[in-house]
């Protein structure tokens, strides 16, 4: 290994109110050989200013100013300039928890053929800190095989494409050419293709991120109808990288299947908290690709083989978990 180990990348646009505690949460854990690197993404609010004023006494933070080109290019752009061994991105108005510096050096000592380092995450709503659920929840831990955990990801629905659900050995990313593209759903392809092209993973018990839900933010605001056709290719783009990196194993077969189910619910239940109708396409997928998919219970019966009545029974529960919501 080079002198550099880890490799934090953070894409930042106008998050100037998050920037510094997402940093501190990181220059706070215990010291390894690791290096920051903020690629300031056309920020107009003194984003990157900021950065290098707070930071201008610690060699391990440096930022990159580039033009206005969304989270994908900008990761693509920390990418090509990290030294470390492994890459973790970290969102600017996250934090990562205590602990997880000192348990990935500590794994990566004593197995160094890791390929994959995965923990447990929460969210947290800005106003309310204190209310917070699992975003992603490992059922398995330890030493394990990287498709191993896609596969259980899928399977009990905490699978999330985003890129900060892992830290990754940079060797795997530059030999299969993994790179972000697009401004949404650019992560898609990139953690399917880190899953499915990795060897070892270690999965902790620990929970190390925390994700913040904030108003104003894509996560948490009203999607126009140019998102959900980028989430739908984004969807088609990863079948492809799928079948290309997959065989007729059980084990194939399961992600396959996993994949394509947890898909299908995924962009239904986007369409419904966004109050807006599920794209035909998407109907027309579950109808084509799940053809195939026998279905193990009640639930994915009626999710594959009747679509349109399982949206509008869906439909009835999320506006009721939105009332509950809104009067809690």
């Amino acid at each position: 290994m080079n002198s550099i180990l880890l490799s934090v990348i953070i894409p930042a646009f106008n998050v100037r109110e998050y920037i510094i505690e997402c940093i501190d949460s990181l220059t706070e854990q215990v010291s390894i050989p690791y290096e920051i690197i903020v690629v300031n993404d056309g920020s107009t609010d003194g984003t990157g200013t900021l950065v290098e004023q707070h930071y201008a006494a610690n060699d391990s933070v440096t930022v990159i100013t580039t033009q206005n080109q969304g989270a994908g290019l900008a990761r693509d752009t920390g990418i090509a300039a990290a030294k470390g061994d492994y890459l973790f991105f970290c969102d600017p108005d996250d934090i990562v928890c205590e602990g997880m510096f000192s348990e990935f050096s500590d794994v990566i000592n004593a197995h160094p053929e890791t390929d994959l380092f995965c923990f447990n995450s929460i969210t947290f709503v800005e106003e309310q800190p204190e209310r917070t659920q699992f975003k992603v929840r490992h059922t398995l831990s330890g030493l394990t095989q990287a498709r191993e955990v896609l596969s259980s990801l899928l399977a009990n629905g905490r699978y999330t494409s985003a890129a900060w659900n892992y830290i990754v050995r940079k060797a795997l990313v530059i030999k299969h050419q993994l790179s972000f593209h697009d401004r949404v759903h650019e992560d898609h392809c990139f953690t399917l293709g880190a899953f499915l092209h990795a060897g070892q993973a270690w999965v902790s018990k620990e929970t190390y991120y925390r994700q913040r839900i904030r108003n104003g933010s894509l996560t948490n605001s009203h999607k126009p109808d140019h998102y959900f056709q980028a989430r739908y290719d984004a969807f088609t783009q990863s079948l492809d990288v799928l079948s290309a990196n997959t065989d007729n194993s059980p084990l194939s077969q399961r992600i396959r299947r996993n994949y394509l189910l947890h898909s299908f619910r995924l962009m239904i239940y986007i369409s419904m908290y966004n109050r807006t109708d599920v794209p035909p396409p998407v109907i027309d997928a579950i109808r084509v690709l799940g053809r195939n998919i026998r279905p193990e219970n009640l639930k994915e019966r009626l999710l594959l083989r009747h679509p349109k009545q399982f949206i509008l029974l869906q439909k009835i529960k999320t506006a009721n978990e939105m009332r509950r919501t809104a009067t809690a």
